[in-house]
């Protein structure tokens, strides 16, 4: 059904999936900048291509909507709802009869930013498993945001800046969201302006935010991309103090990683529980992982799935 080498390739077709490598046609499933390569044309979502665009402006493309179906070299396609960030796809493939579906990074709980996930049954799954640990077990959302009220407010009083600190794609568009709804004004870093106006354009709306250029910060949080948190922008804001997001901040001084002062587990990827829980509903023969924990293999077979690491053809 498919091979396997720095991507995976539908066999029998030239029809890669997230490849690694430069292919002549490859399935996107996102916009983050790990999934993406200067492939000849790309089939993708409307939205991941109107990021991927932002880089790359002369990029081929096969727009795919979800709940579309597209045939091709005696295969059908199908893109499905990730909930990983706006436009995130899996993608059912079907070939002689046989439903293959790779998922992409993806999330089961609700995003304010992204589509809800939607699950398909399938022969063969090919998954990540970022967070395929137990210990990877994330916290409900109304607690992540009560946390984040707490470490503003504190920040407030004592007359500091809260920076927190967000990927620029999917995960900045989802605090700026969160903080609009909570009446913060909010400022952003310059390179985050443009994948907002795209969310924008597919109907997600903020409330007011500025672009950062250095003007007083007084009362306003400020988001930036975490590659940041050490730069000469956040050197000059004397009383910042930096919060990272991110499905890692659950592992103990994960916020010296990041170069922050705290760090809280806010993740746009499924956690340990929510892998198996989708495992669980696809209901596949086989299952394949990727980009993750390998024992999480273990875990699947005693839940007595045929699992097994994503190896070279």
């Amino acid at each position: 059904m498919f091979e396997f080498n720095k991507g995976i390739r539908i066999s029998g077709t030239s029809f890669w999936l997230d490849a690694a490598n430069k292919v002549p046609l490859s399935f996107i499933s996102h916009a983050h900048s790990d999934h993406f390569r200067r492939h000849e044309k790309i089939v993708a979502t409307p939205p991941t291509i109107a990021m991927i665009r932002l880089r790359n402006r002369n990029q081929k493309t096969e727009p795919l909507t979800f709940g579309s179906k597209l045939n091709m070299e005696d295969v059908t396609i199908e893109l499905l709802p990730a909930g990983h960030i706006l436009g995130s796809a899996q993608i059912l493939v079907v070939k002689d009869g046989v439903r293959l579906i790779y998922s992409g990074d993806f999330k089961m709980d609700r995003s304010e930013t992204a589509e809800p996930i939607k699950i398909e049954p399938a022969d063969i799954l090919i998954m990540e498993c970022t967070f395929g640990s137990p210990e990877f077990i994330f916290p409900k959302r109304w607690v992540i945001i009560e946390k984040l009220v707490t470490f503003i407010e504190a920040c407030f009083q004592k007359g500091q800046v809260p920076v927190i600190l967000a990927y620029r794609i999917g995960k900045a568009q989802e605090v700026i969201k969160i903080l609009g709804e909570l009446d913060y004004h909010v400022s952003v870093h310059a390179s985050i302006e443009p994948v907002l106006n795209v969310y924008q354009q597919f109907d997600i709306c903020f409330k007011s935010f500025q672009t950062y250029h250095g003007e007083d910060l007084r009362n306003r949080v400020l988001v930036l991309p975490p590659h940041l948190s050490r730069g000469i922008q956040v050197k000059k804001i004397w009383n910042a103090r930096k919060l990272i997001l991110s499905g890692w901040a659950i592992q103990k001084n994960s916020r010296f990683r990041f170069g922050a002062d705290e760090a809280l587990t806010f993740s746009d990827h499924a956690d340990y529980r929510q892998l198996l829980e989708f495992v669980h509903q696809v209901n596949p023969q086989r299952v394949f992982i990727t980009h993750g924990f390998e024992k999480f293999i273990f875990d699947l077979r005693r839940e007595g799935f045929k699992a097994e690491l994503l190896q070279k053809s």
